[in-house]
């Protein structure tokens, strides 16, 4: 099965603690995970060692999960591609209308 997971609270929630332990259950049961950050997400993605998310997501990426981001989100936030952690893929919503056509589940976090 292949799941398709959005992204979009910031760090004040526990949506992404969520999303990344269910992507983690479903890679471990052999299924297919991608995941699309946009919004006040894209904070969780940043390389740096006060970034509580940071530790679970470098695992997620080395076990096979495609992280994408909206470019945009992160450009308004002042964040470029250079201090998101190593992995994470620079994108658009064309890549996240694919993630959704792609998917078979589809999990939406945030507001």
């Amino acid at each position: 099965m292949k799941f398709g997971i959005l992204v979009t609270s910031g760090v004040e929630r526990r949506d992404l603690h969520t999303a990344t332990r269910l992507a983690r259950a479903a890679l471990d049961q052999g299924h297919e995970v991608k995941m699309f950050v946009m919004g006040d997400g894209v904070h969780h993605l940043v390389d740096h060692q006060k970034n509580q998310s940071a530790p679970d997501l470098r695992a997620l990426l080395d076990s096979g999960l495609e992280v994408t981001c909206c470019a945009l989100s992160c450009e308004l936030r002042g964040l470029g591609q250079d201090r998101l952690l190593p992995g994470v893929r620079w994108g658009s919503q064309y890549d996240h209308a694919h993630l959704v056509n792609w998917s078979d589940r589809y999990l939406a976090f945030g507001p």
